[in-house]
Order: structure tokens, then sequence, then C-alpha cells
């Protein structure tokens, strides 16, 4: 008997837990979204243009920049009635910190800061970030945005991306990226080089035998 009802109530937690609502962005904010927002769609959709704005191509030392943050295109709000949580971002900066965060923002790891209750009504916002002290580093972001329909499932309807790159400080120097021609074409071509030498030279001994004969 008892075990009966144990395995009732059990059943009813569960029904209960798959009619809540899971498609609105999260108002505790995205967190852990290295490679992207899979609490939504499964992959980045192209649609969903992000900005921005407000980060320099070179960083003073200790200076602080408003940075924001816009998105257009991707999921399309539900006109009736009025949807609640439409989009939220992820903003990582790996070195420097944020200061003066809106009610709109939090951080929610070290470098880290996403949206709050406050903040995802909107897919608009303007963080804070100040600059390391030291000017000669270069500094790599990774910026995630997700908009949400909000009609209350998760589905590829909610759409997300995401961009990244790097800032340099204004004595730093600029990271060479090594072309894959130049990092495997120059090996292979020498390899087949070396090669068609070593069938030449074999070629022209067996030649030079058959002749002798």
């Amino acid at each position: 008997m008892r075990f009966r009802r144990i395995a009732v109530l059990t059943l009813l937690l569960i029904l209960v837990m798959q009619n809540l609502p899971l498609g609105a962005s999260r108002s505790s904010g995205i967190s852990d979204v290295e490679r992207g927002c899979f609490c939504h769609s499964s992959s980045a959709t192209s649609s969903v243009s992000i900005t921005l704005d407000g980060l320099p191509d070179r960083y003073q030392a200790n200076t602080t920049y408003t940075l924001n943050i816009s998105v257009t295109g991707g999921a399309e709000p539900r006109s009736n009635p009025p949807p609640e949580n439409i989009g939220g971002f992820n903003l990582w900066m790996q070195r420097g910190g944020f200061v003066n965060l809106s009610i709109e923002i939090q951080e929610i790891k070290p470098n880290q800061l996403t949206h709050t209750h406050d903040g995802n009504d909107q897919r608009a916002w303007a963080v804070n970030w100040t600059s390391p002290e030291d000017d000669s580093l270069n500094v790599d972001w990774r910026l995630t945005v997700n908009t949400v329909n909000g009609d209350g499932s998760n589905s590829d309807s909610d759409q997300w991306n995401q961009i990244s790159g790097t800032v340099i400080g204004v004595n730093g120097t600029a990271e060479e990226v090594v072309s894959p021609l130049l990092l495997y074409g120059i090996p292979i071509g020498l390899i087949l080089t070396s090669w068609f030498v070593f069938l030449s030279v074999t070629r022209g001994k067996t030649v030079s035998s058959a002749e002798e004969e």
C-alpha cells in the first residue's frame, strides 16, 4: 500500500513537471554557453543578427567602456497575448571586469554576464566593461544571444546565435593566424616532391640497368 502511494505521487510529480512552461528566455539568465544555447534550438541560426557596439579595436588600460548589445531577426514574438521573456544574452570577456550593473544585468561567473528577470523582456542591453590594467594583453570575448517567441515551449522556433572575437591592448600585438594552406600545404608539397624525386631516381636506375644488359 505504501509503495503504491509513493508510485502515484511520483507519477503526479512527473506530470506536473512536464506541464511547466520551458520556452521562455530563462529569467535566471543563460550560463554554460561556450558552444551555444542548446536549451532552445539545437543549432545557431544565421537569421539571428547580433550587434556589439562600443568595444574598441584597441583598448586603453583600466578604462571603462559601455558595450551595447542588440539583436534583430530570429524568433517572432507572438502577438496575442503579448509575450514576456522574448530574449536573453550571455557575454564572456576573458580579462577585465564588469562595473555599474543595472537591474537588468547580473554577473553569474567571473568575467561572465547574463540578463536578470527584469532584463529578459527585451532584445537590447547595455553593460560596462573595464579593461585590464595591462594594455599589452589580448582579450578574447564571446557573446551569445537568444530570441524566443514566448509560446511556453522549447523548439526550433526559439532561435539563437553566437559571435566572438579578440580586442587588443594599445601596446599589444595581434596573434597571427597560420593559414591552413601554409600549415598543411608546405609539408604535403615537400613529401610529394620527395616522392617524385625518388621515383625519377629509381626509374633512371632501372633504365640504366636495362641498357647495360
